[in-house]
């Protein structure tokens, strides 16, 4: 869908479509109501509404964990307005009542009542259903639809578990996809019907904002979940020997894992990248504008060994590795860099990673005699990954120092004898010290040259694939362009007219004493500026955080004196002032910040309002509910009008070259 021209600077609001409230919806928002909310959006000025994946997660609450990159989740259909719901009016209103009263979105209880009653109401119909044309051509024209329903429904054949631990179909080919499909046509077409409703109200929901001139921004993951339809019938396309993450950072000193899997890219080039293409082509149907999360994967991804569990172990792909042979002829015997790799201990440095002695077991345990030695030590093979560490029975404090030696190495393990990849934290190991004085500035000097040679491999990379992605369809494209962030990354989104991301929060000069924050005409004309991102805090919650200077905050805020104690909504105003002040075309804040301008909502916990803590798992994930009807956010005069003033302010802003 074309976004259109830029006339004027664009202000949007950011929220998850589960977080909406209206007075037709169950426990969760929907689709339809985007249109309320769009209505409120218009009235107050807004341009663009911003909100997560929608994807088919099954069970999961997080809308990151997709198990198809195409399939609409089911539990966002409003059930009241299918053909059919009215026979089931009183269960329908007995549900409402149920889940209107919880402040947090109980995610698995909605998702298993919305499917059991679309169940009935399927059944109900189904064969009216099973002789719509309109349905069947729809079915025709959508080639990810049957896939996606057999691999469905084989899943719940099996108790919803991972296709890898299946008896059979685990390696389907398109005539297996065809028989199944056949086989269990009822069952497929209760998984298309749902599709094709799905799609259905959200399209009518998108048209309406259509009329209304806002624009909706979805959010497209570069990645995919390994129990997923794609994964199971596009096994080539991905690599399941490693898994997807981001290195070490001020955030996570291990870096992160996220479990997915990587991808081939060559295989998808030879394919001319028609899953990526069809994958935009299906978002184009809802968006006008999407976030491509984590862009910088498109440069190079953080490419983590299977076996492992944390980031820390992982590597950039692509990347030009060091050479075995070059460092050999260098002087560096090819013993020791053997031994940079696989380290081996003597009893006295085995025991300077604990903080207390641990007993004769845990050695016996996890470490063996190293050939040859009789004071040299080495992990045994079955203990040498993470997983096995952390899998085994002792005490955390002894699994931590077993990580810390596990981790001691300058180059991580990799299946090349002939190539070598530091270990992020190389510098700082203990093995490194065991080196002579010449041994360790060779090895230095030799992996920071390698270090800036890789920033032409990912800008060549990255112009590649984020071409094709610019150049398939008329959506706007923003990237999520944070983390460990490549030279070449404003390059290559320029080059491409690619929208970067801005949290104001991190926006700051972390090269100058005190780390200024840049001021908001700094900011680059092709990007998106917020306030928070949906794994941060909200401005209250950022106040309240124990690391977080608010006097440097307030005076970037070009307010004077002492910053508050706490935010009031007059406070809240004077810092959405200056954030939407940003040279950026787009700044889209969360709804959450905006409902900091009303006296009623400033008073809400900041915690409560949070959608996601990135690391820990609980029911405060994912399940954020606005604390009102949409339908009545029309009443609060004083949060609109403020709203609005801000949003006129900004329109109304010197327009000159503004692309």
């Amino acid at each position: 869908m074309r976004y259109g021209k830029f006339d004027s600077f664009e202000t949007g609001v950011a929220i998850p479509l589960f977080s909406l409230k209206t007075k037709n919806s169950i426990g969760i928002g929907e689709f339809l109501d985007l249109i309320p909310f769009a209505t409120w959006s218009k009235f107050c000025g807004f341009n663009i509404i911003q909100i997560l994946p929608v994807n088919d997660t099954g069970n999961e609450s997080s809308p990151y964990s997709a198990r198809s990159a195409f399939a609409l989740h089911p539990v966002f259909l409003n059930l009241q307005s299918i053909a059919g719901s009215k026979e089931f009016k009183d269960e329908i209103l007995n549900a409402k009542q149920k889940f209107d009263k919880l402040q947090q979105i109980d995610f698995e209880s909605i998702v298993q009542w919305k499917l059991s009653l679309l169940r009935k109401i399927y059944n109900l119909n189904h064969r009216s259903i099973s002789e719509n044309n309109t349905i069947a051509q729809w079915i025709d024209s959508n080639p990810w639809i049957k896939p996606y329903c057999v691999y469905a429904l084989l899943k719940a054949k099996n108790k919803e578990s991972s296709w890898q631990a299946w008896s059979s179909n685990q390696n389907p080919s398109a005539q297996d996809i065809e028989e199944l499909w056949q086989k269990n046509l009822k069952e497929a077409l209760f998984h298309a019907w749902m599709q094709f409703e799905a799609e259905a109200q959200f399209k009518a929901a998108v048209q309406s904002l259509s009329k209304l001139n806002i624009k909706l921004k979805g959010d497209i993951p570069i990645l995919i979940n390994e129990d997923s339809a794609d994964v199971w019938y596009h096994r080539h396309l991905f690599s399941l020997e490693n898994r997807a993450g981001a290195p070490p950072d001020m955030f996570s000193y291990t870096g992160q894992n996220w479990g997915f899997p990587t991808y081939h890219w060559d295989k998808l080039a030879a394919e001319d990248y028609q899953w990526w293409k069809n994958r935009l082509h299906q978002a184009s149907k809802f968006y006008h504008a999407y976030r491509i999360d984590h862009v910088l994967g498109f440069f190079r991804i953080w490419t983590i060994p299977q076996k492992e569990v944390t980031g820390a172990l992982g590597y950039f792909n692509p990347s030009i590795p060091l050479k075995v042979d070059d460092l050999v002829y260098q002087g560096i015997p090819k013993e020791t860099l053997h031994y940079l790799k696989n380290p081996n201990y003597s009893t006295e440095q085995i025991l300077s990673f604990f903080d207390e002695t641990p007993s004769k077991a845990v050695l016996n345990e996890f470490f063996e005699l190293l050939a040859h030695h009789k004071d040299r030590y080495i992990f045994k093979e079955k203990y040498q990954s993470e997983r096995a560490i952390l899998n085994s029975h002792f005490e955390q404090n002894i699994k931590d120092a077993l990580l810390k030696i596990y981790w001691n190495r300058v180059f991580i393990p990799h299946p090349s004898e002939h190539e070598l990849y530091p270990f992020w934290f190389w510098h700082e190991q203990a093995v490194l010290k065991t080196l002579p004085d010449y041994e360790q500035k060779i090895i230095q000097n030799a992996i920071y040259k390698n270090a800036e040679s890789q920033e032409n491999l990912w800008q060549e990379n990255a112009l590649r694939l984020l071409s094709v992605l610019k150049n398939e369809t008329d959506m706007l494209v923003c990237a999520e362009d944070l983390g460990a962030v490549p030279r070449s990354v404003p390059y290559v989104l320029n080059k491409l007219n690619i929208l970067s991301l801005r949290v104001e929060r991190w926006e700051r000069d972390w090269d100058l004493p005190y780390s200024p924050y840049y001021d908001m005409d700094a900011y680059p004309r092709l990007s998106v500026t917020t306030t928070s991102t949906h794994d941060t805090s909200t401005l209250k919650g950022l106040w309240n955080e124990s690391d977080f200077d608010r006097d440097l905050f307030w005076s970037h805020a070009h307010q004077l004196g002492i910053a508050p104690e706490s935010l009031s909504p007059t406070h809240i105003k004077k810092l959405l002032q200056n954030t939407l002040r940003s040279n950026s075309l787009l700044c889209i804040i969360p709804f959450q910040d905006y409902l900091g301008l009303s006296a009623q909502f400033n008073k809400i916990k900041p915690e409560t309002e949070r959608i996601n803590i990135p690391g820990t798992i609980g029911p405060q994930n994912w399940s954020y509910r606005i604390p009102c009807l949409v339908e009545d956010l029309q009443h609060y005069s004083a949060l609109n009008s403020d709203i609005r003033s801000l949003i006129d302010e900004r329109k109304q802003r010197h327009t000159h070259n503004l692309l």
